[in-house]
């Protein structure tokens, strides 16, 4: 099975001979990358960039190279609101704020200085990526951040997935069977519902419920957890 596509922009840099390879997708509206969906099969195109460019980065750049983060970069043109007119520096900052990327990013605090200038100066939360540092070098739990073993176990998933994705095509599997997780459903923003004709409340048994995991659960199955709670059951 071939997948193509095109990324819309990755950047490389190297730390202490270190090959880092970041990729950045641009999006008309806000977006971000749920652990839960790429364990699930529903958010798999950022990774599969990642896993790309990192496997092919001996082949193409001449040197291996490892991963530096996923990013989405959301395109608008934002307006700020204010009461009263705000001064300069404070403008830019609420500006900042709107182009804040969102994504995954490695937990290595050398290399999130290098995406983020300000960050060389002082410690704190970042205005650029979804990170903040603490003055030890550590990272809040808030951050997005990646340790190596985790992105090669996503890494790993995403192939696992992209696998189980086109056994299924080649088995000719096409049943009816939209997921929910929480309050979203395939459904949402499907131009084919007056094709399929899926009734939610249906005698096949209405959605594909998909249950909500938390942080901490979503990585122990994508170390390797019970494939069964992978789809919900």
């Amino acid at each position: 099975m071939d997948i193509v596509g095109r990324i819309d922009r990755v950047d490389s840099a190297v730390l202490n001979d270190r090959l880092l390879l970041r990729v950045i997708d641009y999006k008309s509206g806000p977006t971000s990358l749920a652990l839960p969906e790429v364990l699930y099969g529903l958010s798999l195109q950022m990774l599969t960039y990642l896993d790309v460019i990192v496997s092919n980065a001996q082949a193409w750049l001449g040197k291996a190279a490892e991963p530096a983060g996923v990013l989405y970069f959301h395109v608008h043109n934002p307006l700020i609101l204010h009461k009263n007119r705000p001064q300069p520096d404070d403008a830019a900052k609420e500006l900042r704020k709107r182009f804040k990327m969102r994504g995954l990013v490695t937990a290595d605090a050398d290399v999130v200085r290098m995406m983020d200038g300000d960050l060389r100066l002082r410690n704190g939360y970042s205005e650029l990526l979804p990170v903040a540092l603490k003055a030890d070098g550590g990272f809040y739990s808030s951050s997005a951040v990646v340790t190596p073993q985790g992105w090669e176990a996503l890494r790993s998933e995403v192939r696992g997935q992209i696998r189980r994705i086109g056994t299924d095509i080649t088995d000719g599997k096409v049943g009816i069977e939209p997921y929910r997780l929480g309050k979203k459903t395939a459904c949402q923003h499907c131009p084919y519902r007056s094709v399929c004709q899926f009734e939610p409340l249906g005698e096949e048994g209405g959605y594909r419920h998909l249950r909500p995991l938390g942080k901490e659960e979503t990585w122990r199955l994508l170390e390797g957890g019970d494939s069964g709670e992978r789809h919900g059951e």
